[in-house]
């Protein structure tokens, strides 16, 4: 698990696109985003991707000012 200053790091670096501070976030985050990927029991691989998919899009756009 990374310390509070070593994520805002590699968020930042995501934000700014670095691919590998990227693929760092995206670890993170999977566990996450496949629990959420089950819906009514079953397990929905298009909206796994999706949410992937919007993360990978959309990181740039977050505001990381403190």
């Amino acid at each position: 698990m990374l310390s509070n200053s070593s994520f805002e790091n590699t968020l930042s670096g995501a934000v700014m696109g670095n691919n590998e501070c990227l693929e760092i976030i995206i670890d993170i985050y999977k566990p996450l985003i496949d629990k959420l990927s089950i819906v009514d029991g079953i397990y929905d691989e298009d909206l796994r991707q999706y949410m992937l998919e919007h993360l990978i899009k959309n990181i740039r756009k977050f505001d990381i000012r403190g």
